[in-house]
């Protein structure tokens, strides 16, 4: 029952936390859905709709290497809530802008980046927290309920979006979202204990050479993000053009962007449900082996799909699938990642992630509007298939680094 999907939620501060994710979520959720779809209306460009997902995720390249600092220096979970604070105000700032009439790509794009870079702050504190959640063996459930709250956020928060924005405007609905970092930070605050990590100190070059290191040095960590980097370059660029891959193919608007991100959402979730029952049976390099294969078949049936009735069952394929290869892969990261310099690692994961999906998004999202976005995406399945190729003739060992062995027991100094 270790790896059962919803074990975890046994222990009190792993409901709480989850629950204000869940809120939290379909908050960002429905302020993606309805800021892309206004920018897609207004510009028809899928680079320019690309950017507002973009500002969201791509600030882990800066921010979370100082993230994972502040994660291995000092108490993780006051990080992670003062980061949340920090979100609200800067999504404060952009209901504000809207309620004003401003819709311009770039100032919406530059208070994004704000509030996404508060947020990349204190992810590392998060991911770093886990491990000194539950036991080790219910680390890989713990964190498939992250990607449950996230893609029940997707599921929701696009329907809601739609509901909200026709019903009190955009200005409101991100304000909304802007009331659910507060909800999220609430209940961080609420988490009994201290999490501390053991960084030792020394300059900040020093302390991010070391987080470097212990990455490079640790091969479950060093093949995992690597996978995570191709992921994201290549596949993952989807979610961010789903308005303006719905408008462009399809002629649909908010609506049908929200049952497609929705029907994805659900995917997600059932993919990391499945995954993570299956690893309680067949080997994780095995697992991640399959994974990419069925990766690169579900994008080319969504780059395909026919008709707008039959696209919300691709977006739920494809998404089962991104989804399990996310948490077997971070889970795999999480396990092996030294505990002295946890964050660190997290951090620089995170870093990867964003970067990658940045300069994806705008590969894949330059290639739609030379061409168009079903070849944009079939050209993504081929390099996935590539570049996992390439990875798997470079390193000698890398079912043995899929694989693994869990470490004992929690290492983090819990006090309280």
């Amino acid at each position: 029952m270790s790896n059962h999907p919803f074990v975890p939620l046994r222990h009190r501060k792993v409901r709480l936390l989850w629950g204000a994710a869940v809120i939290s979520d379909i908050g960002t959720w429905v302020q993606l859905i309805v800021v892309g779809s206004l920018v897609a209306a207004d510009t028809g460009s899928a680079i320019k709709t690309g950017l507002v997902a973009l500002a969201t995720f791509m600030p882990q390249g800066i921010a979370s290497p100082l993230g994972g600092l502040l994660a291995d220096r000092y108490d993780r979970r006051k990080v992670f809530a003062s980061a949340l604070f920090a979100q609200a105000c800067a999504t404060g700032a952009l209901a504000v802008v809207l309620g004003a009439g401003v819709r311009s790509p770039a100032v919406l794009t530059a208070l994004i980046l704000v509030g996404g870079a508060a947020g990349s702050t204190g992810a590392p504190s998060y991911a770093a927290m886990q491990p000194d959640l539950v036991p080790p063996e219910e680390l890989m459930a713990v964190v498939s309920l992250g990607a449950y709250s996230w893609n029940s956020g997707r599921i929701i928060g696009p329907l809601l979006g739609s509901v909200m924005a026709l019903a009190v405007g955009p200005a409101w609905t991100v304000a909304f979202n802007a009331a659910t970092f507060l909800v999220m930070a609430m209940a961080v605050l609420l988490v009994r204990g201290r999490y501390l990590g053991h960084d030792r100190g020394g300059s900040m070059r020093e302390r991010l050479r070391g987080g470097w290191d212990a990455m490079r040095r640790t091969p479950a960590c060093w093949h995992g993000v690597v996978l995570l980097v191709l992921f994201n370059l290549t596949v993952v660029p989807y979610m961010g053009l789903i308005p303006i891959y719905v408008r462009s193919e399809f002629e649909g608007g908010t609506g049908m962007a929200g049952t497609v991100a929705a029907a994805q959402g659900i995917g997600a979730i059932v993919g990391g449900i499945t995954v993570t029952m299956v690893v309680q049976r067949v080997r994780r390099s095995s697992v991640v082996a399959g994974l990419i294969v069925l990766l690169a078949a579900a994008t080319v049936g969504y780059a395909l799909v026919p008709t707008s009735t039959l696209l919300p069952v691709a977006a739920f394929l494809l998404g089962s699938v991104s989804s399990a290869v996310f948490i077997t892969s971070s889970s795999i990261i999480q396990r092996d990642a030294p505990p002295s310099s946890r964050g660190r690692v997290m951090s620089l994961m995170q870093a990867s992630m964003g970067i990658s999906y940045g300069i994806g998004l705008m590969f894949i999202g330059g290639l739609g509007d030379l061409t168009s976005l079903r070849v944009a995406f079939l050209a993504a399945s081929v390099l996935v298939l590539i570049g996992w190729t390439g990875l798997r003739m470079r390193s000698r060992h890398w079912r043995r680094a899929f694989d693994g062995t869990p470490q004992p027991a929690p290492q983090a100094t819990l006090v309280g």
